[in-house]
């Protein structure tokens, strides 16, 4: 819906159609004389369209400005996207490695489990055996 507004701008009335609000217009209008009132105030000029002129310029220099700084910070922005999903593919494989080296882990100790258990069984033949040894020693000494 097209609203039809009565704007003053450095004095100057204009009617605007625009979609926009009441208030946005207020606003839109009051930004722009408080920049034609900036001008004003250097002194550089006391003709009221090329105040205006200065005061537009300024205002699309700032949309300029702005447009670029959005324009960076998306670009960072999907930078940091493109990083975080580096990282999080990396963290991921890191995680992977560490299963399957939890997983070596498990069978490396089951496997030392089972030597200790051998080495006690030939530890205690070993030491069966020797005391067999001494009997027959103590035996054939007597």
């Amino acid at each position: 819906m097209t609203n039809q507004y009565n704007v003053n701008i450095a004095g100057y009335g204009l009617v605007v159609q625009t979609e926009r609000s009441a208030v946005y217009m207020e606003r839109l209008t009051e930004t722009l004389n408080e920049k034609v009132r900036e001008i004003q105030k250097t002194g550089g000029t006391a003709n009221y369209l090329n105040v205006v002129m200065l005061a537009a310029m300024e205002l699309a220099d700032d949309v300029l400005t702005t447009k670029e700084s959005v324009l960076k910070a998306r670009k960072e922005s999907r930078e940091f996207a493109e990083k975080a999903l580096r990282f999080e593919e990396e963290t991921n494989g890191l995680k992977e490695r560490l299963r399957v080296l939890e997983k070596e882990l498990f069978a490396l100790g089951a496997e030392a489990d089972a030597l200790r258990k051998e080495r006690e069984k030939i530890q205690e033949k070993f030491e069966r055996r020797n005391r067999d040894l001494l009997e027959v020693l103590d035996n054939a000494l007597k």
